[in-house]
């Protein structure tokens, strides 16, 4: 059973998803859209898929062309041998963009994906309309090297084993009720299948691979939303702080117990917050 074929056996009110690929670079890049109107580009964190949005994408859709690939190295897209930051992940969006004939979109993006988008706008700035960012991670390339790394932090956010998946949600949700069994399980059957993908990304931070300059960061002019889960370890609120003070206009929004997907934690107010920008 495919990933959407799962979606709608349990979103019935969505008719109209879809999935396809495309061809970027020579390689596939998998995606799901549902809805018409102008395009709203979703971005996946580390080991996600597109479909991890599917709350927003539903809400989204119901007024503009929601779009949601898994990045290059993951879910179901191609994953070659390559050395993965997110400067590469940022050109194989654009790719895709071009591909699918959609010039230019809004980005809703989290975690590593809120990087890419980034970079999009600093390197692509015709191609980003608006940017809407979730808990992101953000490093320039005056920041400090990184520590010695926390090698168990490291493993669990790998994955390679079903009490790793779980110990990696549980620091990453506020509410541990919703990790279940199931989430447990669909974790790591994610991480395994972007394994190298993983590893491959911590070795580049670790060397400062895909940063961008803090005045590469002010000079981005899309209307950006900054939108926080205040419970996160991973993506702590120093860094939306510091991103509502270098992109000149942001607006930030803080979401009380939620962490690093305040999108699964509080949909309903994570979608009203979104929505309300999108039609202002």
């Amino acid at each position: 059973m495919t990933v959407v074929s799962e979606i709608r056996s349990n979103i019935r009110e969505t008719p109209e998803l879809t999935e396809h690929a495309v061809a970027v670079l020579g390689h596939s890049m998998h995606y799901i859209e549902a809805g018409r109107g102008e395009p709203v580009v979703f971005l996946h964190g580390m080991g996600g898929e597109g479909a991890r949005w599917m709350p927003t994408i539903k809400a989204v859709a119901r007024e503009r062309r929601a779009i949601a690939p898994d990045q290059i190295g993951f879910g179901q897209s191609d994953k070659p041998l390559t050395c993965y930051h997110s400067g590469v992940f940022a050109g194989f969006v654009a790719g895709f963009m071009r591909e699918i004939a959609v010039p230019r979109a809004t980005f809703i993006a989290q975690s590593m994906g809120a990087a890419v988008a980034l970079q999009l706008a600093v390197h692509h700035p015709e191609m980003v309309e608006r940017l809407i960012l979730a808990n992101g991670v953000y490093r320039t390339a005056s920041d400090p090297p990184p520590p010695t790394p926390n090698w168990h932090a490291r493993q669990i956010a790998n994955a390679g084993t079903l009490q790793e998946s779980r110990e990696y949600l549980e620091k990453v949700y506020y509410n541990r009720s919703l990790v279940t069994d199931e989430l447990v399980e669909r974790n790591l059957i994610l991480r395994l299948r972007s394994a190298y993908t993983i590893e491959s990304m911590q070795t580049a931070n670790a060397r400062g691979l895909g940063t961008l300059a803090e005045e590469e960061v002010r000079s981005i002019k899309a209307p950006t939303l900054l939108v926080w889960g205040m419970n996160d370890p991973l993506s702590p609120l120093a860094i939306a702080d510091k991103l509502h003070s270098v992109i000149k206009g942001s607006k930030k929004i803080l979401i009380d117990q939620a962490g690093h997907f305040p999108f699964l934690e509080h949909p309903e107010k994570f979608n009203q917050v979104v929505m309300d920008f999108l039609r202002s």
